[in-house]
């Protein structure tokens, strides 16, 4: 596909697929936590990060070499992601709104496999849903006012927050890479038109819904330091429905994009996936309350936040690690095998150091985890030449 209407329409694709449980409910504990200042951190590599992968695969054969060799890496980010979206589902909207994303997510999926006209079609159908819930959640709630600075005070400090911008940094600009819905984009079109492609759907569609994030993450981060069941009960109606309508749309599309890619065997592996993030998020949702004696209570406020978060740090750790140890080239060719062992090493080690630094709140254990991560690197890089 290529010319301007292409680009926009793969824009509105790649946004919405990226507008997920994460830019829907993170800048919420980023706001508590950092401040404004946690946000545009979040965001300007999120948004910066996903459109570069547009202008790194110069063109479609790179993005498919790219699947070819590391196909499985991104079948389990996929796999993840359609769980992080159920659990979350589960835990703030409850079994009415999993009924709903359900039926949602089913009708995107039967109307056509792999169809990239219906499916950009139908991202231009959820992004006038997401901006006319924000139009009418401004109108109605008056979003920004809760943003006032004198009335709004970060429980972390500064020196957190340049911890956590780094760490940023490493996941958005590299996860991107393992996104079989970016690939389908990338694939799909002209190098012209995928490099327009990435910029406005990320520079514009995905930023504009995660400014609408910024608006409400203010109002519930003023209304409760309790990021949990409570939450659920705070979010207005709207909200709940952009939730589930985003959240079904990011299941349905990755979803399809690992069933045109795997087995049958492999499809069943995701059916457990799925099963298992929506058990998460519903009990969750019931056993709602203080995260347990090895958490820093004052920080992490709830089981929902807890589980929320051990989901994120994969996002922060292992999937952008192995991006940097597996997928960027070696200055002289190593083994697939042997930087599968290493990275294997180094997710090991660096995920429990992310889960001190990020839940624990000892923000100066991020030295350690990118210790482990360069470290890990120039052990690659030492190992002998390989033929593979």
């Amino acid at each position: 596909m290529r010319g301007p209407l292409a680009a926009i329409m793969w824009a509105l694709f790649l946004g919405c697929s990226w507008t997920w449980v994460i830019g829907m409910y993170f800048p919420v504990l980023l706001l508590r936590d950092y401040g404004l200042w946690g946000w545009v951190a979040f965001a300007v590599p999120n948004v910066l990060g996903a459109a570069a992968m547009g202008w790194v695969l110069k063109n479609a054969e790179a993005s498919r070499r790219l699947v070819e060799r590391h196909g499985p890496a991104c079948r389990w980010f996929g796999l993840v992601t359609v769980a992080y979206q159920a659990y979350l589902i589960g835990a703030l909207a409850g079994p009415m709104g999993l009924t709903v994303a359900g039926v949602l997510a089913l009708m995107v999926l039967v109307a056509g496999r792999a169809d990239n006209l219906r499916d950009t079609y139908t991202a231009l159908l959820i992004f006038a849903v997401s901006i006319g819930l924000f139009i009418y959640a401004q109108t109605t709630g008056d979003l920004w006012t809760h943003l006032d600075a004198a009335t709004f005070i970060p429980r972390l400090t500064t020196l957190d927050l340049y911890f956590f911008a780094p760490a940023a940094i490493f996941g958005f600009a590299l996860c991107p890479y393992l996104d079989l819905t970016f690939h389908r984009a990338r694939q799909s079109t002209t190098p012209g038109t995928g490099k327009a492609a990435f910029t406005v759907g990320f520079c514009g569609v995905f930023f504009s819904m995660i400014v609408f994030s910024l608006g409400y993450a203010g109002a519930l981060a003023n209304a409760t330091g309790h990021i949990g069941l409570d939450l659920a009960r705070l979010l207005w109606p709207v909200l709940l429905v952009q939730l589930v309508v985003q959240g079904a749309f990011t299941a349905a599309v990755h979803i399809r994009s690992l069933t045109v890619k795997v087995s049958g065997r492999a499809e069943f592996g995701l059916f457990i996936t799925l099963a298992l993030g929506l058990m998460l998020g519903l009990g969750a949702l019931l056993m709602d309350g203080e995260p347990g004696p090895w958490v820093k209570w004052d920080f992490v406020t709830s089981i929902t936040e807890l589980i929320y978060r051990l989901f994120l740090l994969l996002y922060g750790t292992v999937f952008p690690a192995y991006v940097f140890l597996c997928m960027i080239p070696t200055y002289r060719q190593v083994s697939h095998k042997a930087k599968i062992c290493v990275f294997a090493v180094a997710a090991t080690l660096s995920y429990p150091l992310a889960c001190v630094a990020f839940i624990a709140n000892r923000s100066m254990w991020v030295l350690a985890i990118f210790a482990v991560i360069v470290a890990a690197r120039c052990v690659i890089e030492l190992l002998p030449k390989s033929g593979d």
